[in-house]
């Protein structure tokens, strides 16, 4: 997919050179074709385990998408970047290693230990 998009000058897109949109939009299109295999996949009759681990793989692939989908709702409304609890800026290596990462590392160790 592509296409010409033409942001305004003031939105976050266009300032960080669109890098960060590109590797959002190309994994969120990686994580769409493998729902799309794995539904197609399905033909024959699949044992207890192989339908568990297929909904348990499926699972997963749908909560990155929508971990992905909300970085790039932040990245348009110019809050990546910025942890979604506390609004304090999420550490650049983190960000790096992964660009959907949506808390600061103190809110988010506090939410591990509440559940």
């Amino acid at each position: 997919m592509s296409a010409n998009l033409n942001f305004p000058l003031d939105n976050p897109v266009k300032r960080n050179g669109g890098g960060l949109w590109q590797r959002l939009r190309s994994e969120r299109e990686d994580i769409c074709d493998a729902l799309l295999t794995d539904s197609a996949a399905g033909h024959e009759v699949p044992t207890e385990d192989a339908m568990q681990a297929a909904n348990w793989h499926r699972e997963l692939l749908q909560a990155r998408l929508r971990k992905v989908d909300d970085a790039l709702d932040r990245l348009m409304a110019g809050s990546f970047g910025n942890c979604s609890k506390c609004g304090r800026w999420i550490e650049d290596t983190k960000l790096d290693f992964d660009p959907a990462v949506a808390f600061c590392l103190d809110c988010w160790g506090r939410m591990q230990i509440q559940h």
